[in-house]
């Protein structure tokens, strides 16, 4: 679900539009494909059911319905059963009505704008799963995110291969499973990186990983946005690619 604290224009701050680093993350990506038993090795699936979140689904109903935990866990477990043997997931820039913390909000110069475009994706399991590293990485970022909706414990690795580097982000991850990093602390490919947290630790959601890539942390420090205002997505499409790029995935909803 995830959240940054920042409410500034992306525009006012940054000149670029492309990322000089798109081309060459598209071009390592598409000779590289990651399964998701390497993202969460102790649950042995590897193919998702999607879960439409958009503004036009009626999977969950109103924004009151959704910041209903207990409701929305059960629409979680129902659909759980209907397919046991994958993980439900969605859904990388996906125009949401559920961002309901002032968080999310920020005054332009038509009045309040909010975040809605989701900049990752999101699997939904339960608290206590086991989250490791796809590839090598630095541990560059170490948070806490306490506020409403936002972030809980999560975790930024850097990636370095050849001659690109990246970031993969993991939100909503108990304090404990994060703080045994140190900043600067190399996580090998296989290591395990966090434990997803419950809705007391990870920023008041259902259970469930954020996982996001970015191709630069901008002038971001100790956060970094998981959701865009939709003024500027095209930007932010530069900038955080579609993190299914990496496990070529079926069953993700174009958007």
């Amino acid at each position: 679900m995830e959240t940054s604290t920042s409410h500034k224009s992306f525009k006012n701050k940054f000149a670029f539009t492309i990322h000089p680093n798109l081309t060459k993350f598209n071009n390592w990506v598409t000779k590289n494909t990651f399964s998701l038993t390497s993202l969460f090795p102790t649950i042995n699936k590897k193919e998702i059911h999607h879960v439409d979140l958009s503004v036009t689904s009626n999977f969950i109903g109103g924004k009151e319905e959704f910041n209903d935990l207990s409701f929305f866990q059960k629409k979680i477990d129902s659909l759980q059963k209907k397919a046991p043997n994958k993980i439900i997931a969605g859904g990388y820039l996906e125009k949401r009505a559920l961002y309901t913390s002032d968080i999310y909000e920020r005054e332009s110069e038509n009045g309040f704008e909010k975040r809605t475009i989701h900049l990752g994706l999101d699997f939904w399991l339960p608290e206590k799963t086991p989250v490791h590293a796809i590839l090598d990485g630095e541990v560059i970022c170490i948070t806490d995110d306490a506020s409403h909706k936002g972030y809980g414990g999560f975790i930024i690795l850097k990636h370095t291969v050849k001659e690109l580097s990246f970031y993969t982000l993991y939100g909503h991850n108990t304090i404990e499973s994060i703080l045994k990093h140190k900043i600067g602390d190399v996580v090998k490919k296989g290591k395990q990186i966090a434990i997803l947290a419950n809705s007391k630790e990870n920023g008041d959601w259902v259970p469930h990983l954020h996982f996001q890539i970015m191709l630069t942390l901008l002038d971001f420090e100790n956060d970094f946005p998981g959701v865009a205002f939709e003024s500027e997505i095209e930007i932010w499409k530069s900038i955080c690619p579609d993190p299914n790029m990496l496990f070529k995935l079926e069953g993700f909803k174009d958007n």
